[in-house]
């Protein structure tokens, strides 16, 4: 039972062109943002390139089996969106972002987050409390290299895992604050996603108590059940032994009124 359940959980990872594409937007996001070099600024336009080519395969495939599946899916139109953002970030990059670029590029982000969310979560069930807490600390593990890499405040990797479980608690203690206009921005999106995970694993965790509860009532039902059923076949025992006796007693009954009537 373990297998299938757990095999269940991992179907989001039947796109694993799309996960890939997905996740390559992000380092790529903040090497431009925070590209003091043309290095850095080539690193994420490249990997915008093998963001967008990730995606268009992913893409194109899924759009030949929908086609040939006559069934229409509205996520491939937000894909597209997806590749159409990655291609525009390649070629649009100025030293200063202005307003315009700023919302675009902010906009381009929530899409791929909002993505991810729908690729990753929607297969989330209370069977996979452990897969989400899994999940869960690879976000903050993944959460505490970005600040250690983006917020210069940030010098140990530690201190990184400490900010961004205080993000995601949103509980601002205050020791460490992001700073930069890219550690900011990371928060944020940290905090959303934060929202999104952590409100999972404690509903599953809710959920389980309750599937226990019912479980318990299930039990006491199946045994209520059986019990009526016992009682029911109990009464149809009686009624049949009943009835062979009144059947009995009136074949004793017909040869004496025979003979009365003789």
């Amino acid at each position: 039972m373990k297998f299938p359940v757990t095999q269940r959980f991992w179907t989001w990872f039947t796109r694993p062109l799309l996960l890939a594409g997905l996740l390559l937007t992000i380092p790529a996001f903040y090497l431009v943002l925070g590209g003091t070099t043309d290095m850095t600024e080539l690193a994420g336009h490249t990997l915008y390139a093998a963001a967008a080519l990730l995606m268009l395969v992913d893409t194109g495939l899924q759009w030949r089996k929908n086609r040939s599946q006559k069934r229409r899916s509205g996520k491939l139109i937000l894909d597209g969106m997806i590749i159409v953002g990655c291609l525009l970030s390649i070629f649009f990059s100025g030293e200063a972002w202005g307003t315009l670029e700023w919302l675009l590029r902010l906009a381009l982000v929530a899409v791929i987050l909002l993505r991810l969310a729908t690729l990753v979560l929607q297969h989330m069930k209370p069977s996979h409390l452990v897969q989400m807490i899994g999940l869960a600390l690879l976000m903050l593990c993944s959460a505490g290299a970005g600040f250690y890499w983006l917020e210069p405040n940030v010098h140990s990797y530690a201190n990184g895992v400490w900010l961004a479980f205080t993000t995601i608690a949103t509980v601002g203690y205050g020791d460490i604050v992001p700073s930069t206009p890219a550690s900011k921005i990371f928060a944020v999106f940290i905090v959303l996603l934060g929202y999104a995970m952590f409100s999972i694993v404690t509903a599953n965790i809710a959920a389980l108590f309750v599937e226990e509860e019912e479980a318990n009532l299930e039990k006491q039902l199946h045994a209520d059940i059986r019990h009526l059923s016992r009682e029911v076949a109990a009464l149809r025992e009686e009624l049949r032994s009943r009835d062979r006796l009144f059947l009995e007693r009136e074949k004793t009954r017909e040869p004496k009124q025979t003979a009365q009537t003789k």
